[in-house]
């Protein structure tokens, strides 16, 4: 199945450079409840995840509470949404030029639209600036991705491998979000030895990303549950086989 899918401009950044292939998604609704394990509604592959009171190794004793839909499934393609702008529109065979804010690779990218999404193209066209990704036509897409493995976990569990596939570098602390002084520091890890660390960096683009919903209730200290959904970049051709 096709799906679109959202990533800031640091993110889309990663992936034009290979360092992204891995995401982590809330699980809204679920604070405060226990992961139960998953389940389908067709008996064989999993969909959904099941949250309540218990625990993994006692389900028929437990109470399900919330079944939450994957949002993302292995063999899905995705279609990246990025900031974007319409560089310029040509009434003959509806043909439009996008840009690219995220670099390396931001080049024009031409191809011809349908006649409604062209009408809807002329509004953005007007504006002459970036425009946000959530507005994005699968036309302006040059990106695909392949889902490759979807699972359940806490945000906090992320290792420095996972924490380098979601295309973090480096960091010596963070900013948690809401703070309003950089003295306001954290560090994930070995505090006794203090080295710049994946998971470090990963927790401030969390922070500075998601973590800041709900009044902060999905942050990276409120450790949520998370999607993490494994992808791999495919070539437009594959995706349309």
């Amino acid at each position: 199945m096709e799906k679109p899918i959202l990533f800031n401009t640091e993110m889309v950044k990663a992936i034009l450079e290979g360092k992204k292939t891995c995401t982590r998604r809330i699980i809204k609704k679920v604070s405060g409840l226990d992961f139960l394990g998953t389940s389908s509604e067709d008996g064989a592959t999993f969909d959904s995840a099941l949250f309540g009171k218990g625990n993994l190794d006692e389900i028929l004793d437990s109470e399900i509470k919330e079944r939450i839909k994957a949002p993302y499934l292995p063999g899905d393609i995705l279609w990246v949404r990025e900031t974007w702008k319409v560089q310029s529109l040509s009434n003959m065979n509806y043909r439009a030029k996008f840009l690219y804010k995220a670099k390396p690779n931001n080049k024009l990218k031409e191809t011809n639209v349908d006649g409604e999404t062209y009408i809807k193209l002329l509004r953005y066209e007007s504006k002459n600036g970036w425009h946000p990704s959530i507005f994005m036509p699968k036309d302006a897409t040059r990106i695909f991705l392949k889902v490759t493995n979807v699972r359940v976990g806490r945000l906090q569990d992320i290792t420095e491998e996972g924490a380098k596939a979601e295309g973090a570098t480096k960091q010596i602390w963070y900013q948690p979000y809401g703070t309003k002084s950089e003295n306001n520091q954290e560090y994930v890890g070995d505090i006794i030895h203090h080295k710049p660390n994946y998971i470090t960096g990963f927790a401030g683009i969390w922070d500075r990303t998601l973590g800041k919903w709900d009044d902060w209730l999905y942050s990276f200290k409120r450790n949520p549950w998370v999607w993490v959904i494994e992808f791999e970049r495919i070539e437009k051709e594959e995706n349309i086989k």
